[in-house]
């Protein structure tokens, strides 16, 4: 088992920082950067900070610790940080079996902080491999009712669907529980590049390489399997609430109650996006987040929303080489984000990168256009892509009301990314 699932588990936690902590300077987290470039304008020390491919990276030479990189960072990759090569990230507090601090609530995957697949496949799996010594499959159960499974698997993205496969291989007794569509973790990822640099063994399956492969061909591989396995994933139940009762959990969905002796939570670390519930939302060229600003070079991108998220993403999409963007939101105002967007967003505005259809209303979307309301009409707008930001449920606040810790950990960079910082 690659021992680098276990760094976050074993990683210590962080400790408030000191007066005398050394030399302040930028640290870009790699998982989060989408090499967007906003960073290396807003910093005022030329060469401090640059784009290597779709990385922005400091020079520590260079640096000298003013943050502005990090007020421009659209994502909150960038930190100012001290000391030594860590990089300092919030996750929920699990043991080594991937077992929160609250008994049989097990959390997998990138919720827990470890955001590639390879990872999520291989900790979906550890996580029911514990329950099962806990639970011996065919073993005479003496809590719950005969309704009540085994394990609940929350998610059915890589982690969750190797930890159904796991399951059911086991001969535990499972229901997974799926918020969209069958893998919608992975039909929605925000990445077009998905990379397996190594073979990664999928319970009922087996070793899987896919090397530099788009995500439909990782979904098509996930449907097969799951058609040829008989694995069952109940999808459109989202998850509202998670409480122990009488010695078991109780999870409600929209459709009914659902009780299980242990719980696996692997339901993604983006949480949950507010939806337009418009017709064309589940095409492929809607996005709800963006990893590789990129990617989107040289499209005509539709942005939705009004608030930070959405302005930071009309920014990122912009310093694109020929990305035409335009914001669409339904007031007649930017009221709600912060001033220096604000002015960031203006000066686009001005220059014609960012083009703003307030008063606007999306009615529709379809392979090659949007069809929004505006003005007192319908207006058909061409684009390639859609980019929905109007909020959503963070997945850490539904963490506490379960009662799961929420700890900073400071992980060791591996050394090629802590020259590069």
């Amino acid at each position: 088992m690659p021992q680098q699932i276990f760094e976050l588990v074993q990683a210590p936690n962080s400790k408030p920082a000191t007066a005398d902590g050394g030399v302040l300077r930028a640290m870009v987290r790699g998982d989060m950067c989408v090499g967007c470039g906003t960073c290396v304008a807003a910093c005022p020390e030329p060469g401090a900070i640059t784009l290597r491919g779709k990385l922005a990276v400091v020079d520590d030479a260079l640096c000298q610790g003013h943050g502005e990189c990090v007020r421009g960072c659209p994502v909150g990759a960038i930190s100012v940080t001290t000391g030594s090569a860590v990089n300092r990230v919030q996750v929920p507090l699990i043991d080594d079996q991937f077992e929160t601090n609250v008994p049989g609530l097990f959390i997998v995957g990138e919720l827990g902080g470890r955001g590639l697949i390879k990872n999520a496949i291989n900790e979906g799996k550890m996580a029911i491999e514990g329950v099962a010594r806990s639970l011996p499959p065919g073993a005479v159960r003496t809590d719950g009712d005969a309704d009540t499974v085994d394990v609940a698997i929350v998610g059915s993205g890589p982690a969750g669907l190797s930890a159904g496969l796991e399951a059911l291989r086991c001969g535990l007794s499972y229901v997974i529980l799926e918020q969209g569509s069958l893998s919608d973790t992975v039909r929605k990822y925000p990445r077009h590049k998905l990379l397996l640099a190594e073979p990664v063994h999928i319970p009922l399956y087996g070793d899987l390489w896919i090397a530099d492969a788009s995500k439909e061909t990782l979904l098509q591989v996930w449907e097969t399997i799951v058609a040829n396995t008989g694995l069952q994933v109940q999808t459109q139940q989202r998850v509202e609430t998670v409480v122990r009762e009488d010695g078991v959990f109780r999870i409600q969905t929209p459709d009914g109650v659902h009780r299980a002796r242990r719980v696996v939570l692997a339901m993604g670390r983006r949480g949950t996006p507010r939806r337009l519930g418009v017709p064309g939302e589940e095409l492929a060229k809607v996005f709800y987040d963006i990893v590789e600003m990129e990617a989107f070079a040289g499209r005509r991108v539709l942005v939705v929303g009004g608030g930070d998220s959405a302005v930071e993403s009309a920014l990122g999409l912009a310093n694109q080489k020929g990305t035409e963007v335009i914001l669409s939101y339904r007031a007649q105002a930017f009221s709600r984000i912060k001033e220096r967007n604000q002015a960031k967003l203006q000066r686009l505005i001005d220059t014609g990168r960012v083009r703003t259809m307030l008063g606007s209303t999306v009615r529709e979307i379809r392979n090659d256009v949007a069809v929004l309301e505006y003005n007192g009409e319908t207006t058909i707008l061409p684009n390639d892509h859609v980019v929905i930001r109007i909020g959503g449920d963070a997945p850490f606040a539904f963490l506490e009301r379960l009662g799961v810790r929420i700890v900073e950990k400071d992980v060791p960079l591996p050394p090629d990314q802590a020259r590069a910082g």
